[in-house]
């Protein structure tokens, strides 16, 4: 009679709950409390009547769920329809009546969809889906995150834009079986959408669309369509500014790893932490064995350089045979790791692979001691598989050929980490590949377009560059067109290009402070002439057939320092430097398109082949994309530095070669796990185009790439026009020291997306920018608590105490 008493039991499932004020109450639920009362759960707690006055808007309560943890049932389930499937760009419209939406109840249209294969075979964005006139986007999706994780740990976006991403699968159920493409939280191929705002009782039109990418041309089937009315979800709170101890945070003081390390009959023994672990190599041979030393067809000579943080393996591989020698080889770290990473991503299983010559690393944590390992010579980078099993992590090349005679030398590193730390790895590796350099600006394409951006105000153009805090404006090659074609590769030639000409001229009339840059690609082609002209140049495919970038329209080519497409293409690079007289070049896909390898007979690198894993023979040569074109691209890029500023696309080079160039190069993120292919090099994001419709999109975006220790450059251009300064504005130059999950510590900055006490060990003066969860610089004169922004000085050090809330992010600059 005093009050209510609820009684619960995990799974729950929350909603809010409003007693009647002045009515103490029981509790013997999970309370989660976003303003201020204790939490408690199985315990009795007493609330009282001023307190409830004061909170019963904020608490969440907890009730018995489903035994799943779902919602509990539906009020209603009415039939849309059973089964609908469309080609490629073909729509397909239902029409039903809505019983009316029960107080306190939302509306919510579910329905399954997939392309159809043989079997589960990941995703595409293939299906756009409205109601009643309005084409539903990712915000109204209530089964999936906007990026979800996968078995290996890479993200997939749920939709872009007005596209949602679909599985290829066999059936509804079949991708979530899979080890490889199942998500970790969600059902691949359902689909909820929030649709109270949209029903009316009768007449209302469903229409699903069929819209995959050019080349995929599989068969969308949609089923199981219905419409739910059930209780909402809570809306998701922003959790404010933590309390209590934070932790100090500034650039570690680097010492040397205290190991020892013994070779002896071809094994290796690594001791450290109190652990011995064994190092082992395993080299194929022709007549179908695996060896571990010296043979008939091959010798191997080991030496080991032995650093501060690392330990430099180089073994020198003879063939002593007449013939090509395909030699398969393996290095192995034999541990019973708690956890691994795989070219940078955490998998949800120890057993795995990875093949990401972007980020060729293996890292295992066992208790409070992490080994990593990574190739570091060009081929064996190029060749990368890592794996990692129950019993051990390794590096594997089942690729490499030696030609009769010839020597090669295979050189990989061990990373001992003192830590379980993954960006503890990352960090050290960083330093092994000498990748700390600066930086000086931030990006953004701009199109030289005159129905679009050459319609703009000078005051339009001024504010895009400036909102932008862009110091590279890059001219794209979207107009104009080559005979209704984008002027990929030599085609490029042969368009008018007076837009340029006259959109760079205003540009620098204009932005006098930013460097002018254009579009470069070296592998696609679509000029009419080009299979013909430079048919020695082809990239062909194991069949004989050209390879293309999902058209047949967009042919690849490797150029070369002696083929006929690599002087062609190399005159695009006169036209932006000679003729334009602009100040660098963006390289799109620098180190290879589409394909790893060319099976053109004209072409071999000289170590690469498919291998019989069984036999241990080679089946078929073929060439490193990479590799094959690799001295003609080093050419071009150094004539490139030397005349102004190269920024590449494709995060870390494939080759130590190029890696040492040390210019600017950034990794799409549509997937915002791709920023582990930038980890080892500039780790810069770009842009999400998939997603980010405004500069609020585009802030959320590089909070995101700062939990894997990315900075970001901007993407799109007329999706994303902002009209305030955010994050960017103080993220450069930047010079990296440490990255790490949420923030990045530079020499001159520090960026941010989480509370802590930073500084960099030293007395020197802090400039602090907060930006709140809109991506807007907040006043920090007019700050209130919770959040806290404060700098002091302790035993002769600068801090700055950052307690901010979700959502928020900071840049504290070093004066």
């Amino acid at each position: 009679a005093t009050g209510y008493t609820i009684e619960a039991a995990i799974p729950w499932t929350v909603f809010n709950f409003k007693p009647q004020v002045g009515l103490p109450l029981a509790v013997e639920v999970a309370v989660s409390d976003t303003d201020g009362i204790e939490a408690s759960q199985g315990k009795m707690m007493t609330i009282g009547t001023a307190e409830w006055k004061r909170q019963r808007n904020n608490l969440q309560w907890a009730v018995l769920a489903n035994a799943d943890g779902s919602a509990p049932a539906s009020v209603t389930s009415t039939p849309i329809f059973e089964s609908q499937s469309m080609k490629d760009k073909e729509s397909k419209s239902v029409t039903f009546d809505a019983p009316a939406v029960p107080e306190g109840y939302e509306a919510v249209v579910s329905l399954q969809a997939r392309l159809d294969t043989p079997k589960a075979a990941g995703y595409t964005q293939a299906m756009q889906v409205t109601l009643n006139g309005k084409t539903f986007d990712v915000k109204r999706i209530v089964n999936k995150k906007a990026s979800e994780k996968m078995p290996s740990g890479k993200t997939i976006n749920s939709a872009a834009g007005e596209n949602f991403t679909v599985p290829y699968a066999p059936d509804f159920d079949a991708t979530d079986k899979s080890t490889s493409y199942a998500l970790q939280d969600a059902k691949a191929a359902l689909f909820e959408f929030r649709v109270t705002d949209l029903l009316k009782p009768t007449g209302n039109v469903l229409t699903i669309k069929n819209t995959e990418r050019p080349g995929v041309d599989k068969t969308l089937i949609v089923g199981n369509a219905k419409l739910l009315y059930r209780i909402p979800p809570i809306a998701k709170v922003l959790l404010g500014p933590p309390s209590g101890t934070l932790p100090m945070i500034a650039p570690k003081n680097v010492q040397p790893v205290s190991y020892q390390i013994d070779d002896t009959n071809g094994e290796m023994a690594l001791q450290f932490n109190g652990n011995t672990y064994k190092v082992t190599s395993q080299y194929s041979t022709p007549d179908g064995k695996w060896v571990s030393d010296s043979n008939k067809y091959f010798s191997v000579k080991r030496q080991l350089e032995k650093k501060g943080e690392w330990i430099v393996v180089h073994d020198t591989f003879t063939n002593l045979t007449d013939e090509n020698l395909p030699l398969m080889h393996r290095e192995e770290v034999q541990m019973k790791a708690d956890k691994v990473w795989l070219g940078g991503l955490s998998p949800s299983s120890i057993n795995g692979t990875s093949a990401n010559p972007h980020n060729p690393t293996v890292f295992g944590v066992q208790a409070k001691t992490g080994i990593g390992l990574l190739p570091l010579d060009d081929v064996f980078q190029v060749h990368i598989t890592n794996y990692s099993t129950a019993d051990g992590i390794g590096l594997m090349d089942n690729n490499l050929v030696l030609k009769p005679k010839s020597t090669y030398t295979a050189e990989w590193a061990l990373v001992p980490v003192a830590s379980n730390n993954n960006f503890d790895f990352i960090n050290a590796t960083r330093r092994l590949l000498d990748v700390n350099y600066q930086f000086d600006g931030s990006f953004a394409f701009m199109r030289a377009d005159p129905r679009l951006t050459g319609k703009w105000s000078d005051q339009q153009v001024i504010d895009f560059a400036t909102y932008k805090d862009a110091k590279y404006l890059c001219i794209n090659i979207g107009y104009p067109y080559y005979k209704g074609r984008i002027p990929q590769g030599t085609a490029l030639q042969q368009i008018d290009h007076t837009s340029w000409v006259d959109t760079i001229a205003r540009r620098r009339k204009l932005l006098p402070n930013a460097k002018q840059m254009a579009y470069f690609h070296c592998f696609i082609d679509v000029a009419d002439e080009a299979p013909e002209k430079y048919k020695d140049s082809r990239l062909l495919m194991p069949d004989g057939t050209q390879g293309d970038y999902g058209q047949t329209i967009y042919k690849l080519f490797v150029p070369t320092l002696t083929d006929s497409y690599g002087p062609a293409i190399a005159k695009n690079i006169d036209l932006i430097l000679d003729q334009m007289k602009l100040d660098g070049v963006y390289w799109d896909e620098m180190d290879r398109s589409r394909y790893f390898y060319d099976y053109n007979p004209d072409h071999w690198d000289g170590v690469s082949a498919n291998i019989d894993p069984k036999t241990m023979k080679i089946t078929q040569l073929k060439s490193s994309v990479t590799l094959l074109s690799q001295p003609w691209r080093l050419a071009q890029a150094q004539r490139i530095m030397k005349q102004g500023t190269l920024i590449t696309n494709g995060g870390t080079p494939s080759t130590r070669t190029m890696r040492n160039l040390h210019y600017q190069g950034f990794n799409e993120t549509g997937s915002i796990s791709n920023c582990v292919n930038s980890q080892l090099f500039t780790p810069i994001a770009l842009g999400d185009h998939l997603t980010e419709r405004s500069e609020e999109d585009a802030y959320h975006v590089m909070l995101n790439a700062l939990n894997y220790g990315c900075v970001y450059y901007w993407y799109n251009d007329m999706t994303v026009i902002p009209t305030y300064h955010t994050l960017t504005e103080y993220m450069f130059p930047f010079t990296p020291v440490e990255l790490h999950e949420g923030y990045v510590i530079g020499k001159d900055r520090i960026i941010t997306n989480r509370s802590g006490v930073f500084g960099w060990g030293d007395n020197a003066k802090h400039e602090v920018h907060v930006f709140d969860n809109t991506g807007r610089e907040v006043d920090l004169k007019n700050i209130k608590a919770p959040t806290v922004i404060k700098t002091y000085e302790k035993d002769g050090k600068t801090w700055t105490e950052i307690r901010i809330g979700e959502g928020w992010s900071a840049a504290i600059l070093r004066k």
